[in-house]
């Protein structure tokens, strides 16, 4: 075994952080999740979904392996998920002024900007954005986005009749949120 592997292993292992594990079995598999024990021949990882849900105990032969991830985006993603569970999946509510008004994109779009609401922006046409709207006009939305790790990805100006659906809230814009608050945070 690796000695690199054994090091990465044992820092994973020591600190209760997760790993990513590719492996070179027949579904070429990543796998992330917290080390159990490990062996010159295998790795046990309690392993925990893109949901920051655990799924399982699973081996993995240490000669199948052919990377480790450690403290990569995507992981710490995962684990300030499994971390914040209840503010990501729990107690999703609807802002009231939804069922009390008839509801158009104008209207969302307003309603949103005026509450500094992170949103989510499904496209006919282009990327969908996720961000907070700056200003709209009746053709126009200026939008500051985000990327899904909470990354300021600068501004976009789309057309309104552009937006096929608007997402108030999700998981994924839920997990923005915790980013953000956690990055204004580290700048206190």
């Amino acid at each position: 075994m690796s000695s690199l592997f054994v090091e990465i292993l044992k820092r994973a292992q020591a600190e209760k952080r997760m790993l990513g594990v590719r492996s070179n079995s027949s579904d070429g598999r990543f796998s992330v999740g917290y080390v159990v024990n490990f062996s010159d021949e295998m790795v046990m990882l309690r392993v925990i979904n893109r949901d920051g849900m655990p799924t399982g105990v699973q081996s993995f032969n240490m000669e199948d392996i052919f990377q480790i991830d450690f403290d990569d985006r995507y992981i710490r993603n995962i684990e300030l998920k499994e971390d914040n569970l209840d503010k990501v999946y729990a107690g999703i509510k609807s802002p009231a002024f939804m069922e009390q008004e008839y509801l158009t994109i104008p209207l969302l779009l307003a309603r949103a900007m005026e509450a500094q609401q992170l949103v989510f922006l499904a496209t006919q046409v282009g990327p969908d954005l996720y961000g907070r709207i700056q200003q709209f006009t009746d053709e126009h939305v200026l939008l500051n986005c985000y990327t899904e790790y909470g990354e300021h990805d600068g501004l976009a100006t789309i057309r309104v009749d552009n937006i096929r659906n608007f997402i108030w809230s999700d998981e994924d814009t839920r997990m923005i949120e915790l980013h953000l608050k956690l990055q204004e945070l580290r700048r206190q």
